[in-house]
């Protein structure tokens, strides 16, 4: 594997899908449960994705309505929304727990990156609520990062960041004793701080007892991530389940 490249990172978050049902605490319509009675509904994740498709769909029918060339309707291949509404539940609670960590340290978010930077940096639309979310999370990272108390880089730590960028890269490996050696100073206080946030927001999610509609699929909060080959591998993240994942969800999947 080649030397760890400069970590970079990102929040992207999402849910994880847990067997069972606890019939007593089921409601259908419920996307995720954050304690204290606060629910994200899947029509607020129907809305915030079907402004971004409604949005598309409007701007390609303009854009066939100009066509001098005669192209058929038929020929023209579906909207593609650039996200999914799984990432739409991703971003609300992501902002959600973050924006409590911040509450708790009396954090604002930070002013970067704009919205208007991240449309142009994902090709998204400034003016879709989704961006605006996805904006926030980067925001409230920032601010969070240097207000953690940095974490100890521990082995049990360290070898997953190791492991995980060595299966992305496809490479031939650098042993793990020169990979811990070769850290480089900001590399490690990116890990440091990001492991401290992730502590953190663990606790959050557990205290608030996170429960998520098993429809959309595996997630976790990404706080640090690398590009390893061709691909991003997330090193540092925070599980949607808890600390123990073998309980039931809140809600029942009634799709």
């Amino acid at each position: 594997m080649q030397r760890a490249r400069r970590l970079a990172s990102t929040a992207v978050v999402a849910a994880l899908a847990v067997s069972g049902l606890s019939a007593c605490r089921a409601e259908p319509g419920v996307a995720a449960y954050l304690g204290d009675g606060k629910t994200i509904t899947d029509s607020q994740v129907a809305r915030i994705y079907d402004e971004a498709r409604d949005e598309l769909t409007k701007s390609r029918a303009q854009v066939q309505q100009q066509d001098t060339t005669g192209a058929s309707a038929s020929a023209v291949a579906p909207v593609q929304v650039p996200f999914k509404q799984k990432d739409v539940l991703n971003a609300l609670l992501t902002v959600e727990v973050l924006e409590r960590a911040a509450a708790a340290k009396s954090v604002q978010p930070a002013t970067e990156p704009t919205v208007e930077q991240v449309a142009q940096a994902s090709n998204f639309s400034a003016g879709w609520e989704y961006t605006k979310l996805y904006a926030r999370t980067f925001q409230l990272r920032a601010a969070l990062l240097p207000k953690v108390t940095p974490a100890a880089l521990t082995d049990a730590d360290l070898r997953p960041v190791y492991e995980r960028l060595l299966a992305g890269s496809g490479s031939d490996a650098t042993p793990y004793d020169q990979f811990k050696s070769q850290l480089s100073d900001e590399n490690e206080k990116a890990l440091q701080q990001s492991i401290g946030l992730r502590n953190e927001l663990a606790k959050i999610v557990e205290e608030d007892d996170v429960k998520l509609n098993p429809r959309f699929g595996d997630q976790q909060l990404v706080l640090l991530s690398a590009q390893a080959g061709e691909k991003d591998v997330p090193l540092v993240e925070v599980s949607f389940a808890g600390a123990d994942a073998s309980e039931a969800p809140f809600v029942t999947d009634v799709s």
